[in-house]
């Protein structure tokens, strides 16, 4: 059994866990909205010993002592539940819970793609230009990032619109049949300099048709890998 974490209205997620059944690897899906109503959390750290016990109000358990592989795609601290309770409190409260979610995903015993970090729940958001700079280094061609300061502060994280999505996993990639195969290393790279297990790679091209990588994210659109997208992750969870 897979468990799959996802914020609820994920396309993506839903569609992982089909492909998993008919791979014969059944998936949990657990939202966090699923998360936000556990009746018990139960986390504790001793030395280099930690335990996960969570409950969720429809009765399924979550624990590390029979700990299911993670395919996490949490975006977000849920936190309507502490919104009506935690009153003055709130912004304290979420910071408090964020660092809940990153022990608990840390300490889950069984592979989880991907753990957080502290700059999201599913690995690390970052800035364009950081991409920008990183896809360089991987040795991928990449779309110059300027920003003035004469800009939209908002604008500076908006992401150029792709045409094709690479996706890469560890050691592997998964390109589509318009990028350039010679891509495939640089993806891998990428992935790599950034920390993250799964990683989803736009590209575009230019005024003269040559591809660009555009923007990079921890959280991929997986049904655009299709077929071989689900079993590379499946094999990865093996």
């Amino acid at each position: 059994m897979v468990m799959i974490l996802h914020e609820p209205g994920d396309a993506s997620a839903s569609w992982l866990a089909e492909r998993f059944a008919a791979l014969g690897r059944p998936a949990d899906i657990v939202t966090s909205a699923d998360l936000d109503t556990a009746i018990l959390w139960d986390h504790r750290i001793d030395g280099d010993c930690a335990s996960v016990a969570i409950t969720l109000r429809d009765g399924r358990e979550l624990s590390s002592a029979a700990a299911q592989p993670i395919v996490n795609r949490l975006s977000f601290v849920p936190f309507n539940a502490m919104r009506e309770e935690a009153g003055r409190d709130f912004g304290y409260a979420v910071q408090e819970m964020f660092a809940l979610y990153l022990s608990w995903l840390h300490a889950w015993p069984a592979p989880v793609i991907n753990r957080p970090t502290p700059q999201g729940l599913c690995g690390n958001y970052r800035h364009p230009s950081v991409w920008t700079t990183l896809g360089r280094r991987a040795g991928l061609p990449v779309r110059p990032w300027r920003q003035s300061d004469r800009d939209a502060p908002d604008i500076a994280w908006q992401w150029a619109p792709a045409e094709a999505t690479a996706i890469a996993l560890g050691d592997r990639v998964l390109l589509p049949p318009v990028l350039p195969q010679a891509f495939g290393d640089g993806c891998v790279a990428l992935a790599g300099l950034a920390d993250t297990a799964l990683l989803g790679i736009d590209f575009a091209r230019d005024g003269e048709g040559r591809w660009e990588m555009t923007s990079a994210s921890p959280l991929p659109n997986l049904m655009l890998g299709g077929e071989p997208a689900a079993a590379m992750l499946a094999a990865a969870l093996a």
